[in-house]
């Protein structure tokens, strides 16, 4: 399935090479790269809604980091009828005091940011009503997450607080945004492993996805990690969902 999909040159061209791509199951191609830049990445991600257009059974998996970066959304999450969020907005006139590059895209949300010490996953998939909803991959996306780190000694997760997000208590350790297009996923999941503390500085100026800067929180921050590293967080993550995706 890699060749029908991925020739050198088209790998060259997003930064890409065959060491980056694994086949995870007869379905799904893993795509793997930390620290990858975040145009590049963006634009593969159009690439490959393209090539499942030709084999919509099929999913690309991408697990990534970018450097340190800003992206907007569309808007932040909406309060159901009778709820109230206090999110803030983000001022766009604060973009030219940002010491990183904001990119305006097409994901739900609003201003999230990004750097090499986080996990992204980026599914992209054909949803199915009867087979595979939104909600239901969202939820896969953070029960995994859960699971991985529910054996590394981190009980207290959960994905059910009214905010979308993985949530340690009040704190914040992972954001979802996502993008659909003729029902096929993009963008997705970035979980915190690492804190950066020049990112965390630098969010102190903003309110990403209209939070309290403060309210991030890190995998590091949360447990002693004993020598174990975002690949092997990565590692396990990837293994765990490949199993769920057959």
């Amino acid at each position: 399935m890699m060749s029908y999909f991925f020739s050198q040159t088209t790998l060259n061209f997003f930064g890409l090479n065959q060491t980056h791509i694994f086949e995870l199951n007869e379905r799904t191609i893993l795509i793997k790269k930390w620290n990858w830049d975040y145009d590049l990445c963006h634009l593969f991600q159009h690439h490959c809604l393209k090539l499942l257009e030709q084999m919509p059974s099929a999913r690309i998996i991408i697990c990534c980091s970018h450097p340190r970066v800003f992206t907007n959304g569309r808007g932040l999450q909406k309060p159901r009828k009778g709820e109230v969020l206090n999110l803030v907005e983000f001022d766009p006139t604060l973009a030219t005091e940002l010491p990183y590059p904001i990119h305006q895209i097409e994901r739900g949300g609003g201003l999230t940011f990004h750097h090499p010490g986080q996990m992204i996953i980026y599914p992209i998939l054909k949803l199915n009503p009867k087979t595979l909803s939104l909600s239901a991959m969202i939820n896969t996306l953070f029960d995994v997450s859960i699971d991985v780190l529910n054996d590394w000694g981190i009980q207290d997760l959960s994905h059910s607080h009214k905010l979308l997000g993985l949530w340690s208590g009040d704190r914040k350790l992972a954001s979802m945004g996502i993008a659909i297009e003729k029902l096929t996923t993009f963008h997705g999941m970035a979980l915190n492993f690492h804190n950066d503390l020049e990112m965390k500085n630098a969010i102190q100026k903003v309110n990403p996805c209209g939070l309290n800067a403060n309210t991030y929180i890190s995998v590091e921050e949360l447990m002693d990690l004993g020598g174990k590293t975002l690949e092997d967080f990565s590692s396990e993550y990837i293994k765990r969902l490949s199993h769920v995706w057959q």
